[in-house]
């Protein structure tokens, strides 16, 4: 029995037919030729390598470092050519040279000089010798924050944002150091989100003093913080915060892949991200509601909602709103709940001044005056007989003034503001009426149709409504009171249109089935009765305080 297996395992033809044993022998010969055609793959690299080796790249352009630390310091000073701003800092490490590349302006030189030069120097005996990289930054030295770079682009990229790069004779690797130092404003008052009560911080231009004035108001750990650097060029650091367990998980998808989408050479402002985020970029109306307090972002987070944080910016983006937030400030929360609905029924009030006021006094004045009182009519009519214009191009040059008023007092210094404010008021409140070019009623209208836009929270919410003055004044101006009402009526169906990462703009304004939200949205109920989340961004844990009504 035995002999009769060997025979059968060493005489393959007595079980295999003649073609499947040819078939075999042809597919063996090809197995042989991949196998000797990755061995000439694998050398062709291998010489390649050692070329690229040889020669310092050009600048820009990728490079592989070698044991040698002329060489590296070759390819380091090629690739930060005419960068006059990086210093080398040659010194010993034992026996080995070694170097020290960092950009001047934005590295700690003493924080380097403690935990890496003095370290490698005093620890290391003249003759002394280490043997790998992972020596030198596990027990040598003794900053916080050491890796080790192999790639030319994080080399690079790691001494431009003034961590340190060191090399060292001898070893291939790079070791980067966390030694950066920026000069920063420091954290000061809220200057548009001024607050009668409450907080006065307000964030600043630095990504990490940001977050930490978020975290310093909560220690949650479900506060999830995700960075992401965006822009070819500038490599902006953008933080993405969230609390996991509220968000929707839909919402935190989204908006991930939004800003890994956005391909684009430079990131400057968090508005560079902002129209990224919007999903109609000739809408006039903010879909991002942008703060500089950090107690208005935790309670965005703690709503369901995510924000959006960029280096070198102090505005902080929060998403997804509605035109209700907007309308909302601080304040609303630290009065009392009636005088709180007072106000924001006074903001809703004003919004629809800034849009209509001009346009109700041209169409009245212009085709119902019969709707007045005789004397009211009377004493408009005299003094319109006084002004050459139609009242549409009156309106039209009041309002052309008060913009040109209002740029100017925004784009000048604080000091000049204030004489450019008396200036303005002598110009549009007496000398335009005592030279017959308006009427003084009119100089009223645009007036409290100036205040009312002012009076928005939001200064982008307020270009908005100062956006829709003219289409909605010029209806007026052709069909009267009826173009009033067909522009009110467009404009809600524009609104109703919106979204926010799907959620509607005008939030729980028209939805009976968000009745729940009521409590927080026209008027602010007490505090007892908001025990729950807002229904329409889709939380998680909907609970508030207290047992979910």
């Amino acid at each position: 029995m035995e002999k009769s297996l060997r025979f059968r395992f060493n005489k393959l033809s007595a079980v295999q037919p003649n073609t499947s044993i040819s078939e075999a022998r042809q597919r063996l010969g090809e197995l042989q030729k991949h196998v000797q055609l990755s061995k000439d793959i694998e050398s062709a690299i291998s010489v390649a390598a050692k070329d690229l080796r040889k020669v310092a790249a050009p600048a820009g352009q990728p490079f592989i470092f070698t044991n040698n630390i002329e060489i590296n310091e070759q390819l380091v000073r090629s690739a930060l050519s005419r960068c006059d701003d990086v210093k080398y800092r040659p010194f010993r490490a034992g026996k080995a040279k070694a170097l020290l590349v960092y950009l001047g302006g934005l590295t700690d030189t003493n924080k380097l000089e403690k935990t890496v030069i003095e370290c490698l120097t005093g620890r290391l005996g003249r003759n002394q010798s280490f043997g790998d990289v992972a020596e030198i930054t596990n027990l040598l030295i003794t900053a916080a924050n050491v890796t080790v770079v192999t790639k030319p682009t994080e080399v690079i990229t790691n001494i431009l944002k003034g961590n340190p790069l060191l090399l060292i004779d001898g070893i291939s690797d790079a070791v980067s150091i966390d030694a950066a130092k920026y000069e920063k404003r420091q954290i000061s008052k809220a200057e548009n989100e001024d607050v009668s009560k409450g907080p006065h911080d307000a964030f600043n231009e630095t990504l990490s003093d940001n977050i930490a004035l978020v975290r310093r108001r909560t220690k949650d750990p479900d506060l999830k913080v995700e960075i992401f650097e965006i822009g070819s060029r500038t490599q902006t650091s953008v933080a993405l915060l969230y609390v996991d367990d509220i968000v929707k998980p839909e919402l935190v998808d989204a908006v991930r892949n939004q800003l890994l989408s956005i391909y684009i050479d430079r990131v400057i402002l968090a508005a560079n991200i902002e129209e990224f985020l919007s999903n109609r970029v000739w809408n006039p109306f903010p879909q991002v509601l942008s703060t500089e307090r950090p107690d208005k972002t935790v309670a965005g987070l703690y709503e369901g909602r995510i924000s959006i944080i960029v280096d070198n910016s102090p505005a902080v983006m929060i998403l997804p709103v509605s035109l209700q937030d907007f309308l909302q400030t601080v304040d609303d929360y630290t009065q009392r709940p009636a005088v709180a609905s007072i106000m924001r029924f006074t903001r809703y009030l004003s919004a629809l001044i800034a849009i209509f006021l001009p346009a109700l006094y041209v169409s009245i004045v212009s085709y119902h005056p019969g709707m007045l009182p005789p004397g009211l009519a009377f004493a408009i009519a005299e003094l319109r007989a006084r002004t050459p214009f139609p009242a549409l191009l009156e309106v039209l040059l009041m309002e052309g003034l008060l913009e040109i008023f209002q740029e100017a007092i925004i784009r000048l210094p604080q000091k000049l503001a204030a004489a450019a404010g008396v200036v303005g008021a002598l110009v549009i409140g007496t000398t335009v009426v005592e030279a017959a070019l308006v009427n003084a009623l009119l100089v009223v209208v645009i007036a409290l149709t100036g205040l009312a836009s002012f009076s928005m929270p939001s200064y982008t919410f307020g270009m908005a409504l100062r956006f829709f003055r003219v289409p909605v004044l010029i209806a007026a101006s052709m069909l009267g009171l009826y173009g009033v009402v067909i522009s009110f009526i467009l404009l809600i169906v524009f609104l109703c249109s919106l979204r926010s990462y799907g959620e509607s703009y005008l939030g729980d304004l028209f939805d009976i089935t968000l009745i729940a939200d009521w409590k927080d949205g026209l008027v602010r109920l007490p505090a007892k009765f908001l025990t729950s989340r807002p229904k329409r961004l889709g939380p998680q844990d909907r609970t508030r305080q207290g047992v979910e009504d």
